[in-house]
């Protein structure tokens, strides 16, 4: 090689390194991130768990969405609307109107009714 061009070279890397800025930032990551990121996933999941039931899915069907549809809307709701949601469906009642309660209450009150008498 010729001097020349080495030197031209060398000119170059000196004013490429002269010029151009070498920022780099690192930085911990907060358990909160990390946790919220988390939460925010398993949200995810069982709300997409809750859309794929085959009861959910047959009356969103009769309303007029996929089930791709749906899963695709999950999955452009941000991390706040995905938490809202999965605590609205965890807040619902796990069974019907509770009325098998009160049916087994009053059975049961009943037969301590008759063991007393």
């Amino acid at each position: 090689m010729s001097t020349s061009f080495v030197r031209l070279i060398s000119r170059l890397l000196i004013v490429c390194l002269i010029g151009l800025p070498f920022q780099v930032s690192a930085g911990m990551i907060g358990t909160d991130d990390v946790v919220s990121a988390a939460q925010a996933q398993a949200a995810r999941t069982a709300v997409l768990n809750q859309i794929s039931r085959t009861d959910v899915a047959g009356q969103l069907q009769s309303l007029g969405l996929t089930a791709q549809a749906a899963q695709d809307r999950v999955a452009a709701l941000t991390d706040t609307e995905i938490a809202k949601l999965a605590g609205q469906i965890d807040s619902l009642p796990a069974g019907a109107d509770g009325t098998g309660l009160l049916l087994l209450v009053l059975i049961g009150v009943l037969i301590w009714w008759a063991v007393k008498k």
